[in-house]
């Protein structure tokens, strides 16, 4: 597919270290669609996607491994050969005999879904962005990989949102295509200042990230990895929230009756936690709660402390700014840990239909969402250009990497992915979604369905953890009250 274009070309770029700072591997985003002509729909896709590529080239690129001023395992976008694009075009068609419920149910990578080879060789050109457009039996999904290396969800979203717009754009002949809002010459300025922004390495975000390749610390991992999607009820995270901001300002008063206000709460007693905060210490400690309990049955040792991971996006942190419409990669760890004393054991599972959470749990979700919060507040450019320097200081440039945590987070509530106008082709995005199977503990906010009424939709996350954790956390007594006891998967 996408005829319509020569081989796109461009002047091969090194990734920053910003970009090596993530896994080397595709990451997949699913949306889905109810077309009322699939044909139809997918030309819409493959002419949008040809008008993508003539502004933005290296969306056909390959990630290829080289050697640079002595350094190993340095990656480079390149141009695609007219061989590589005829192996591995950038749009594929196929057709299915089930449904998108069906498909999305997959608690695996289900690659017949996706246009990117199943196992990824140094030897052979890595595709940066691949898509399929799967036509299901109920509708269509379109599939999106992309090298994670190459660009973060920030990235992702621009991109999709203008697709969007270039597919809706078909739906008036005479409109002239937009210009997209980030061009060459401004990605390789931001690459360059990322590049100039090491610093001497220092200490601050040493334990958010190791010297272990991502292939090593993956060989460490359970094989058996799955992924599972829960709808957390907005009416229930709105009254945890609330309720953990009451305490708090409860503590700030000096007030509260059940503890002495901690060191920790007395310095952050006046911050106010988000959902976001809430949902990621909700996640924080019911996965916790799950990996002591798969622990105690196999008697097991669990790590010395408990452990969570949030991904920070910095383009606005560092200084000067890089541009908003930056696709590369821009995020940072925030790492923070707990004693496993501060991992409440409930004392029996609270009825699903109970309008209340007892004390205890809201006194640990407000002690846990301020230690990340203040965490990820703390991150300053200072730290990023620390950071920056420490992988500079490498002689290969694989060897730094996210530190395993019991939950790695990352969010994409705020994107607006559904506010995008797709055009009468492809009519409204039905269901945004991912699925990964492959990182013990990644956890990921999916976007907001309503956009423009925020705090009104439910909380989706897709959580990814060993099958046998796994069972366990379905059965925690707080995400069965949080999600009202629904099974997982998604609400079409």
């Amino acid at each position: 597919m996408t005829a319509r274009t020569h081989t796109p070309s461009f002047q091969p770029y090194t990734l920053t270290p910003l970009d090596h700072l993530l896994p080397p591997h595709h990451v997949f985003a699913y949306m889905s669609f109810r077309p009322e002509q699939p044909s139809e729909a997918v030309d819409a896709i493959d002419s949008g996607l040809s008008n993508l590529v003539s502004q933005w080239p290296f969306l056909a690129g390959n990630v290829a491994m080289v050697q640079k001023e002595k350094r190993r395992n340095v990656r480079e976008l390149q141009p695609p050969t007219t061989s590589d694009l005829l192996q591995c075009p950038l749009l594929h068609v196929k057709h299915h005999q089930h449904t998108i419920s069906d498909a999305l149910a997959s608690p695996v990578i289900d690659h017949e879904m996706l246009n990117v080879p199943k196992t990824l060789s140094n030897s052979n050109p890595i595709p940066a962005v691949r898509f399929q457009a799967n036509v299901m039996q109920d509708g269509l999904i379109l599939c999106l990989a992309w090298h994670h290396q190459v660009m973060d969800s920030l990235g992702v979203t621009i991109i999709l949102h203008a697709l969007a717009r270039s597919c809706s754009e078909r739906d008036q002949k005479s409109a002239t295509p937009r210009r997209l809002p980030m061009d060459h010459d401004k990605e390789e300025q931001a690459r360059r200042r990322i590049n100039q922004a090491a610093n001497t390495s220092n200490p601050d975000l040493k334990d958010a990230y190791c010297e272990t390749s991502y292939e090593e610390i993956r060989g460490r991992q359970p094989d058996s990895i799955i992924c599972r999607r829960y709808t957390m009820h907005t009416d229930r995270v709105n009254y945890l929230k609330n309720s953990c901001n009451n305490l708090a300002h409860e503590l700030a008063k000096g007030h509260s009756t059940s503890q002495k206000i901690s060191q920790s709460e007395s310095q952050y007693k006046l911050e106010s936690i988000s959902s976001d905060d809430l949902v990621t210490a909700l996640a924080w400690l019911s996965v916790s709660r799950a990996r002591r309990r798969v622990a105690s049955k196999h008697s097991s040792r669990l790590p010395r402390v408990s452990s969570l991971s949030r991904n920070i996006e910095v383009r606005s942190i560092l200084q000067p700014p890089l541009p908003r419409s930056y696709l590369g990669n821009s995020l940072v760890l925030a790492k923070t840990q707990c004693e496993w004393k501060d991992i409440p054991t409930p004392q029996e599972a609270p009825p699903v239909t109970r309008k209340q959470m007892d004390k205890e749990t809201i006194n640990a979700l407000l002690k846990l969402a301020l230690m990340s919060r203040a965490k990820c507040k703390s991150i300053q450019d200072e730290q990023i250009r620390g950071l920056i320097g420490r992988v500079e200081e490498c002689d290969d440039f694989s060897s730094v990497s996210g530190a395993p945590a019991e939950v790695i987070m990352s969010s994409l509530r705020k994107t607006d992915i559904y506010a995008s106008d797709w055009g009468k082709k492809l009519g409204p995005l039905l269901d945004f979604d991912t699925i990964d199977g492959r990182t013990d503990g990644l956890t990921l906010i999916l976007p907001d369905r309503n956009p423009a009424r925020r705090g009104e939709s439910n909380w989706e996350v897709r959580v990814n953890l060993p099958v046998e954790v796994m069972e366990e956390f379905g059965k925690d007594e707080l995400l069965l009250w949080v999600t009202e006891a629904e099974k997982p998967g998604a609400r079409l």
